[in-house]
């Protein structure tokens, strides 16, 4: 093993997550360092919240510096962008996330002994911001990377993409060094207690959805203590009834949600959700979180039922999109260890894009690799005609809106394997182009033909659900669906999803029911003079309005008064139409039916 870099130090080691830092990296040169030119190639993660290098802008976050003690030696520094695959230059933009890369070019003279030190959030004798740290705290101990890789030739290193893939092997140093800061979650802020069917579970949350370091519950609630606390640092109670307040923070309980409607419980699950095997986790986030230890964040911290990791594949494109033989039979590997039917239901998955958009792909399988890796499938309709015969359902989503002309839509000639729309998800909700209330980003992509009352108006028949499409390791926050199902296994979700006994909503637990002539959201009943509704409401927190829909417009605004509402109302209407309802919590939280059909 080369001596090129002989000591390599970061400071601080240790930071609390999204804190502004100025990081050194002191690199000390060993005595197998070349005297001819060479570079140093610097890797920083770029998990949500954190600064990506850059030399752009000098009062910028995260802007670079290098400091040299050899008079004698020049140098250049660069930035590389993964996205652009070239070096972020003065006139164009770079791209969002993937500035990942400083590359520092040294003419011939360094030698042994001489001293290096990158600044990472260079704060400019008082001017500097520093370097914005990581909001995300996927796990108990979690860490920031950054990789410092030699190479004895200027000529080396560059292009990087990040990461190997068939034909195309990540350039190789002489030596490289990884350098690690751990990152703390901040005090606790909230707190949420998860009534389950099994079990209780309290969530000390600090600001950023982090579990907070708390090892002793007995200051932050009164009444029974819990019985242990699980390896996420959530604090579980075995009386899925227990009763306890808070003694100073804010703090919200879930409803219960066993037999909400004719022996059917609400289940809770996330099935759009990205590994370290997706693409942009790899290339531009660096997120390091596999498949199972994300299934035991959605288990045992977001008190999750229900889960699917999808990572992204594309077998009729390059070959760095497709998924890999290898992630995948690692992916079902997780899938077996930690799917348990009446406790914790894992679907393997995987995300299909194409020219009609981006699509979840839902397996009743544990297949082998052979099953998706389809270079025919050229668009969604390939996929549905080779799985014909498969047990299988695929979920579309739109803020990647796909290249389709405008109304133009292709629909599974079998309804039941695409049953629902993804309306709501961390990119924001896509119910209707005027969402208020938990909208969408102005960076946000949107066509007036992908949305959920697009469909309505135009004749489909989709559920609506909700998922979190996270790539930070914090599934199950931002995007879940509540499933009426008979029991928790796979076979009985499905169903449900295919009869779309499903709402999605943008994170709290609403208890939501819905429903027409007795008969529950998702049905498709006969049209009758007159229609008989009934809605029932639990909220997390305080509720502030619930809007009824007909044929995707405003027919009704109810304003309730606390946490919970109930009402039937009857309506006398001759005409095919739909229904749904939109409910809205005064913390801007919101949930929504899936639509009622009459014809």
């Amino acid at each position: 093993m080369t001596n090129a870099i002989s000591t390599a130090t970061i400071t601080p080691d240790e930071v609390l997550c999204a804190d502004s830092e100025e990081f050194v990296i002191s690199l000390v040169l060993g005595e197998d360092y070349t005297a001819s030119a060479s570079r140093l190639v610097f890797d920083f993660s770029s998990m949500l919240g954190t600064s990506c290098p850059t030399r752009y802008v000098n009062e910028a976050s995260g802007y670079v510096e290098l400091y040299c003690d050899n008079p004698l030696v020049s140098y250049t520094i660069r930035c590389w962008d993964l996205d652009l695959s070239d070096f972020a230059q003065k006139g164009r933009s770079p791209s969002r996330e993937a500035q990942r890369m400083v590359v520092v070019d040294f003419d011939e003279g360094l030698k042994a002994g001489d001293s290096l030190a990158l600044h990472w959030g260079e704060t400019l004798g008082g001017f500097g911001p520093g370097a914005k740290v990581t909001s995300v705290v996927p796990r108990p101990e979690s860490y920031g990377h950054i990789n410092v890789r030699y190479f004895d030739d200027v000529e080396a290193g560059i292009p990087d993409f990040g990461f190997s893939w068939a034909g195309s092997p990540r350039p190789v140093p002489q030596q490289e060094i990884e350098l690690r800061y751990r990152v703390l979650p901040r005090a606790p802020r909230r707190l949420r207690l998860y009534r389950k069917h099994n079990r209780a579970l309290l969530a000390p949350y600090d600001v950023f959805w982090n579990i907070a370091d708390v090892d002793d519950a007995s200051h932050l609630v009164s009444g029974p203590l819990p019985s242990c606390r699980n390896a996420q640092g959530v604090f579980e109670y075995a009386d899925k009834n227990v009763q306890i307040a808070s003694r100073s923070l804010p703090m919200t309980t879930t409803p219960t949600f066993e037999n909400v409607h004719e022996g059917h419980n609400v289940y809770w699950g996330d099935l759009h959700t990205h590994s370290i095997y997706s693409i942009d986790c790899i290339q531009r986030a660096r997120m390091d979180m596999r498949p199972a230890e994300l299934m035991d964040f959605a288990k045992d911290r977001q008190a999750l039922d229900f889960f699917a990791v999808t990572d992204h594949h594309q077998p009729q494109s390059e070959v760095k999109r497709h998924l890999g033989e290898d992630f995948w039979s690692r992916t079902m590997e997780d899938v077996r260890s930690c799917h348990r039917p009446g406790e914790f239901v894992v679907f393997p998955g995987f995300e299909y894009r194409a020219r009609r958009g981006d699509t979840v792909v839902i397996c009743n399988w544990e297949g082998e690799y052979a099953d998706i890796d389809q270079p025919g499938w050229t668009d969604i309709r390939e996929l549905w005609k080779s799985w014909e015969k498969r047990d299988y359902m695929t979920l579309p989503h739109f803020h990647s809106p796909g290249g389709l002309p405008e109304g133009e839509w292709f629909q599974n000639p079998d309804p039941s394997k695409e049953p629902a729309l993804e309306i709501f998800s961390d990119h924001g909700s896509y119910e209707r182009e005027d969402v208020v209330e938990n909208g969408r980003a102005l960076c946000k992509a949107f066509r007036s033909d992908r949305c959920g009352v697009h469909f309505l108006k135009n004749g489909y028949k989709y559920g609506f659900v909700a998922n979190s499409d996270d790539h930070k390791g914090h599934v199950g926050v931002n995007g879940i669906t509540g499933v009426y199902a008979e029991s928790l296994d796979r076979d009985s979700l499905l169903a449900a999803y295919r009869a779309r006994h499903t709402y999605g909503t943008s994170n709290a637990r609403i208890r939501l029911l819905f429903t027409a002539n007795g008969k529950l959201m998702g049905s498709i009943l006969p049209d009758t003079a007159e229609k008989s509704f009934f809605i029932d409401v639990v909220g997390e927190s305080r509720l502030k309005r619930i809007d009824v829909f007909r044929n995707g417009d405003l027919h009704q605004m109810l304003v309730p008064d606390g946490v919970a509402f109930r009402q039937e109302f009857a309506v006398q209407d001759t005409g095919p139409d739909n229904w749904y309802v939109r409910v809205t919590q005064m913390d801007n939280h919101v949930a929504y039916t899936s639509p009622i059909w009459f014809e």
